[in-house]
């Protein structure tokens, strides 16, 4: 749903920043929400957010994997967004390895949202006295 109101939300700025902002806007909605809660300094929230956030870069991934033969199933379009950036850039040939490496970004980031979350806890665990909980913690 995101992604595609990234479309309609990105139209004004002209036609490959419109198939661009399907993925803009799959990636600035939990980007928004993580900071809100940053803001609002929940820490299992912002871990939440974030990993969602990561999470999404593997569905970018995979549609910029399959840029070249165009197998998976697409809403509304017979050519996707990734076929028509990287054609437009001159990087089609690259997809797989394009695609491999925000996958391993995505991975580290939901790994980092992990560890992070539990380092916080923990350090947040060890400073307070003993028998004393947080509310929600």
């Amino acid at each position: 749903m995101f992604h595609e109101l990234g479309h309609a939300l990105f139209s004004w700025a002209g036609y490959y920043t419109q198939i661009l902002g399907g993925t803009l806007g799959q990636l600035l909605v939990p980007v928004a929400c993580t900071a809100v809660f940053i803001y609002r300094r929940q820490t299992t929230a912002v871990a939440f957010c974030a990993f969602w956030t990561f999470q999404n870069l593997l569905y970018v991934a995979t549609y910029m994997a399959d840029a070249r033969t165009s197998a998976l199933p697409l809403v509304g379009s017979d050519e996707s967004d990734w076929t028509i950036l990287f054609s437009h850039w001159g990087v089609l040939q690259q997809d797989r390895a394009i695609a491999a490496w925000v996958r391993g970004v995505g991975w580290l980031g939901m790994i980092g949202s992990v560890v992070w979350l539990a380092w916080m806890h923990l350090t947040d665990s060890s400073r307070r006295p003993s028998g004393l909980r947080t509310p929600g913690g």
